[in-house]
């Protein structure tokens, strides 16, 4: 009895060492495989440390920087002052003098319209200046003709005219002309006298002797202008002899109508 009881607390003692015989040895494979986990994840680490390094950027400016320089942009815009180019305008008047406007617009039979500026009249045929040059229409192909530039009149002075002075107002005398090609109704001449601080000492006005004519209202008078005719005018402003009259100014002026 004893002794079998010794061979299996003999045989409880063997297995025992065999089952922990067996944990030994798996010991050293997970002590091989620690040290390899401890180096990849240290590798991993590394790598991340290094890809941290490299996508990190320091900004040379801040926000509040960039935020300064657009207003300081902004404020330039605002003061900025545009200049416009230079206008040349002794060219642009030399171009308008050389080629004036059109005053006629010329209807030929054919449908044509031609517009430009009639220079010569002729029995047969008409000079026109256009812009492609010098054209010669025969009057058996013209329709009809249009002004495009209404005619005016033109009413200058002729010469300086005469002066009077006389006690208690000056007299002007003088002819005017009218160079234009439209008759000037109500034509009448102003005289303007001034003192040495440029004040006004007297002015007063009359109308000329022109021609007489009744407008279609029935009105008549005798004060028109015909172009290429001239008229004469006398002024009489009332001024003291006592007073210095330093300068005088005149002007003509004239009405419109049919």
């Amino acid at each position: 009895m004893i002794r079998s009881l010794s061979l299996l607390i003999i045989l409880i003692i063997s297995l025992f060492q065999l089952g922990c015989g067996r944990k030994k040895n798996a010991d050293p494979d997970s002590q091989i495989e620690t040290p390899i986990q401890t180096e990849i994840t240290e590798i991993f680490a590394d790598s991340a440390a290094v890809v941290q390094i490299d996508k990190f950027f320091e900004l040379e400016q801040t926000m509040e920087d960039i935020q300064k320089e657009v207003e300081l942009l902004r404020n330039k815009v605002l003061d900025y002052e545009y200049k416009p180019p230079e206008t040349d305008y002794t060219k642009q008047l030399k171009a308008l003098i050389d080629n004036p406007p059109a005053a006629h617009k010329i209807s030929l039979k054919n449908g044509s319209i031609i517009e430009g500026t009639i220079k010569k009249d002729k029995l047969d045929y008409l000079l026109v200046n256009t812009d492609v040059g010098l054209l010669t229409l025969n009057k058996s192909d013209i329709k009809g003709i249009e002004d495009l530039i209404l005619p005016t009149p033109d009413l200058v002075f002729i010469g300086h005219g005469q002066e009077e002075a006389f006690d208690s107002f000056r007299l002007f005398t003088g002819k005017v002309m009218n160079q234009g090609n439209r008759r000037g109704d109500f034509v009448r001449v102003i005289y303007n006298l001034w003192g040495e601080n440029t004040q006004l000492l007297g002015s007063d006005s009359t109308f000329i002797e022109g021609s007489q004519i009744i407008y279609r209202s029935g009105i008549v008078t005798d004060t028109v202008l015909e172009p290429n005719q001239s008229a004469q005018f006398s002024v009489t402003v009332a001024v003291p002899d006592s007073i210095s009259v330093t300068y005088v100014t005149r002007d003509v002026r004239w009405e419109m109508f049919d």
